[in-house]
């Protein structure tokens, strides 16, 4: 905050000199008018320094704003690095962890058929809690809020697979106020299937440059950038967590690394089950 208000300030401090400068030039231009002379000759060289006054000053004014603009770039360069570095290096090989501690938990001391219902409701709700902080986590974490509203610019989606169907119903989607579809129609629901799901699941991703368009994303939506991935536990196919942002340019290639692991993550919760 005190850098942006240090380079407004200086931004407006060389406008002033510029418009001073500016009208000193207009000035000195109407009394030289009727001059003869040395006059004239001191009010022209006055006149030839305020100008030059102006094109200097602008000038050091462009040169920072090149400067603010490589910093800019220089400090989102670096956000990335340590971004993609955090993800690779930490996320993702915990969440590989804590996926297979669960598989091998389910494994070892699968849950009885019958549970008292006030245990499958505490499940629930504990599974409930983790799917919500997957949802709201890949939405802050891929495409921020921005001013002056900062209401959240992507949305994810979880849809729970059905294989006696072969259909995909939304289970949870946050924020709440702008949900997708509740059911994938036939077409979406074989793309799902065989793009994301199927084969041991791999990720999906509308970049706009191999791929372009989805039916993840009906056209009219507001959205255009998709990553997909699968959610599965063991040879179990549980469904498929996206998230959509409004620009392909809101996602880089972390943000696949981070989606993987969030999915990981919920399919821990669903070994569990």
């Amino acid at each position: 905050m005190k850098q942006w208000l240090a380079d407004r300030g200086v931004h407006y401090l060389f406008l002033l000199f510029s418009a001073v400068l500016g009208v000193a030039v207009a000035v000195v231009s109407v009394w030289a008018d009727g001059a003869q002379g040395a006059d004239k000759r001191q009010w022209a060289l006055i006149a030839g320094v305020s100008a030059f006054g102006v094109v200097l000053i602008t000038h050091f004014e462009k040169r920072l704003v090149e400067r603010g603009k490589k910093r800019a770039e220089d400090r989102a360069i670096r956000a990335e690095a340590g971004m993609a570095q955090l993800y690779t290096t930490t996320l993702r090989p915990l969440s590989e962890k804590i996926k297979a501690l669960a598989e091998s938990y389910a494994d070892a001391a699968p849950l009885p058929s019958s549970l008292p219902s006030q245990t499958v409701s505490d499940l629930d709700d504990l599974r409930k809690d983790v799917l919500d902080e997957v949802l709201a986590g890949a939405v802050d974490l891929t495409a921020p809020p921005l001013g002056p509203s900062f209401l959240p610019r992507a949305r994810c989606s979880f849809y729970l697979y059905d294989a006696a169907t072969g259909g995909f119903t939304l289970e949870a989607s946050y924020p709440g106020y702008r949900p997708p579809r509740n059911v994938i129609d036939p077409v979406g629901a074989a793309h799902m299937k065989n793009e994301i799901l199927g084969g041991g699941g791999k990720t999906f991703r509308i970049d706009g440059d191999q791929v372009t368009r989805s039916y993840l994303i009906p056209a009219g939506t507001g959205y255009e950038a998709v990553i997909a991935v699968p959610v599965i536990h063991g040879t179990r196919e549980i469904g498929v967590l996206s998230v959509d942002a409004p620009r392909f340019a809101d996602f880089i290639d972390p943000h696949v690394t981070l989606m993987e692991a969030l999915a990981r993550i919920l399919a821990a919760s669903y070994a569990l089950k």
